[in-house]
């Protein structure tokens, strides 16, 4: 078949542009026939099929070079043994673009709990997650990541926690008395060794103030934090254990850090 076609016709065909065609040329998937006197190029049948199996494969997204192979040296079974590699790639790929999507809904959700939650109160049972304080400086948050995977961190399956005592809360309602540690949904408590998880304390059965708080950690009296005081006094109730806080966003502009908190209560006044 000696009919030919140029290279403007062929990229139109297959809906990919001249310099593509070029491309796989110079890479030495296809060759193409030159007018000598106006230089353009034509391409034969032949790799007119060519084209096809390659836009088949790269639609695949195999790299050129492993086509290259395909169509000039590799048989059926090779070809074969090709795709099942690039099969078992996107398979990773699919599980890594589903934690990805895992960890982007689960974000949104944090970040829309503290735009809908900020300066609200609820009272609430407690929650269910277990708790381990770790240290009394907030400067140890360093130590505290190289301990703990970061994967762990970064999917929230180990969670930053803040603790404020009685006595500090009533005195200094803030947050640069807190002191630090982890929490741990029950689900995930498998991501600690066995003698950390006999570390853990779970919150005791109470109603709790629930709430958002953000804060800088410099502030003398956190204002939000006062806020929710002022909420239980007027309800008629009080503090009655520590608080604690889990972090749950940050807003860098505002240098805030928002948690969720819950602070133990007593309704006998």
């Amino acid at each position: 078949m000696n009919e030919k076609w140029a290279i403007g016709e062929v990229a139109k065909l297959f809906g990919v542009s001249t310099d593509t065609l070029r491309y796989y040329e110079k890479a030495g998937l296809l060759s193409a026939n030159k007018n000598k006197e106006n230089g353009y190029r034509y391409y034969s049948y032949d790799e007119i099929v060519k084209i096809m199996d390659i836009l088949f494969f790269r639609n695949m997204e195999l790299p050129i070079k492993e086509i290259k192979r395909i169509i000039t040296r590799l048989d059926i079974n090779d070809i074969k043994n090709i795709l099942y590699q690039n099969q078992d790639i996107i398979e990773n790929r699919i599980q890594n673009l589903m934690k990805l999507q895992k960890l982007i809904n689960q974000a949104t959700s944090q970040y829309k709990l503290c735009e809908e939650l900020v300066g609200k109160f609820k009272i609430v049972t407690a929650p269910t997650f277990k708790y381990k304080l770790i240290s009394g400086q907030t400067k140890d948050l360093v130590t505290m990541i190289r301990k703990y995977k970061k994967e762990d961190w970064m999917n929230d399956r180990i969670q930053y926690t803040l603790f404020v005592s009685q006595e500090e809360l009533l005195t200094n309602p803030n947050f640069c008395s807190a002191q630090i540690g982890i929490s741990v949904e029950e689900q995930n408590v498998f991501v600690l060794s066995k003698s950390e998880q006999n570390e853990l304390s779970s919150l005791s059965e109470a109603e709790y103030l629930y709430t958002v708080i953000g804060t800088s950690y410099l502030e003398e009296r956190n204002e939000m934090l006062n806020n929710a005081l002022n909420f239980l006094k007027a309800t008629g109730r009080k503090v009655n254990g520590p608080m604690i806080g889990r972090y749950i966003a940050s807003a860098h502009k505002d240098r805030l850090d928002y948690y969720e908190v819950w602070l133990k209560i007593d309704n006998n006044p």
